[in-house]
């Protein structure tokens, strides 16, 4: 892990910028698709994908709700945030997310329930070709409501072995609404962990405590050889982003969609190859934007941003990675060789060691051979 740290500053310089492609800002048939140039439906589903921004919290499907709700003799209409049967199609705040998102964390209560989670993630990322994902894990919410660490650890690395095909790396995320104490102690989960743990976090509701009382963040991922990947600018400011460079030191900005709005700041995170996790839906989906076509994906990839783009809460907001891939596509009118790169990108700026990163690389390179190929037939 050392490695990763080190090397993070050549992976920014050495990533391509993006082509630029006219919008094409709804569904497109097949031959549509061919006759300007987008990449197809076949291009999107066979890519060898890498997710870097999935929560564990919001990675359920309402049926799995439902059984951990009877699992625990709980009424599923009190327990469940559903409409029609289904999770909410929309939501009127960050806020109320957060409540449903609680909500499903309620329900997640024993290692076997992590499991059972745990499994169903692995699977439905290896049925996309997910071939990595990193995933945020609120370890401390879930020791908090009396699971032990290595019960807990246990349980994630056995749902995950479910489906060998894909990759699984773990992020542990501090929510800064509790303060700096919640985060020290997630270092000290961390250095007692059994698990594969590339990352550490920090989540939540942006400026409700001082940025420099997390300051430490850096210093001891460093001691510990993981990255650093900080929400900001999702419903923070333009400066969230800067301080959380600037302040913690971070390698990956979660979001970073109100860098939009700072054209100084966008500058530089296009000089410095700063990585932003994109998620389109969510951002639509909490109200941050009325629509996928007022979400500035486009704008960020004509910019030349080096960004990756993630499902966030995919249950939640009724998307996936897979689905998120397909609104890129659309929005900023992504050709084959532009949704190749996007995944190189990924792989890129991923908390592995240089040879995990080039492998996952060498991944996509291959994918993008056998479709040149069959575009020259």
């Amino acid at each position: 892990m050392a490695e990763f740290a080190a090397s993070q500053t050549a992976c920014r310089l050495g990533a391509s910028r993006p082509s630029l492609r006219p919008w094409a800002p709804r569904d497109l048939t097949q031959d549509e698709a061919d006759m300007i140039g987008l990449a197809t439906e076949h291009d999107i589903t066979s890519i060898p994908k890498i997710e870097l921004h999935v929560h564990f919290g919001g990675n359920f499907s309402e049926a799995i709700a439902l059984e951990l709700a009877r699992r625990h003799g709980l009424d599923p209409a009190v327990a469940i945030p559903l409409e029609e049967g289904r999770y909410p199609t929309r939501y009127r705040d960050f806020p109320d997310f957060l409540r449903a998102l609680d909500a499903l964390d309620d329900l997640v209560r024993t290692p076997g329930d992590v499991e059972t989670v745990a499994a169903a993630f692995a699977r439905g990322q290896a049925a996309q070709g997910v071939i990595y994902s990193e995933v945020i894990v609120t370890a401390l919410s879930h020791v908090r409501a009396g699971i032990a660490p290595h019960n807990l650890w246990a349980a994630l690395r056995s749902g995950f072995a479910t489906a060998p095909e894909t990759r699984i790396g773990i992020v542990v995320d501090a929510v800064r609404d509790d303060g700096p104490g919640d985060l020290e102690e997630v270092f000290r989960l961390i250095e007692a962990a059994d698990a594969p743990i590339v990352g550490v976090g920090l989540t939540g509701i942006e400026d409700t405590w001082p940025i420099a009382d997390f300051a430490f963040i850096r210093r001891e991922a460093d001691r510990l050889g993981l990255g650093v990947e900080v929400h900001a600018g999702e419903m923070g400011p333009p400066e969230s982003v800067a301080a959380s460079i600037d302040v913690l030191g971070a390698d990956r900005i979660g979001h970073g969609v109100a860098a939009i709005n700072d054209g100084p700041l966008l500058a530089r995170l296009v000089r410095d190859r700063v990585p932003l996790d994109v998620c389109p839906t969510s951002n639509v989906q909490i109200g941050l934007f009325p629509s996928l076509e007022a979400h500035p994906i486009a704008r960020f990839w004509q910019a030349g941003v080096n960004m990756t783009i993630s499902s966030d809460d995919p249950h939640l907001m009724g998307t996936s990675l897979t689905q998120e891939l397909r609104h890129a596509v659309r929005l900023a009118g992504l050709s084959a060789a532009d949704l190749g790169e996007l995944q190189r990108r990924a792989a890129r700026v991923a908390f592995l060691s240089g040879p995990d990163r080039r492998a996952l690389e060498a991944r996509v390179d291959a994918w993008a051979d056998q479709i040149e190929a069959r575009q020259a037939r």
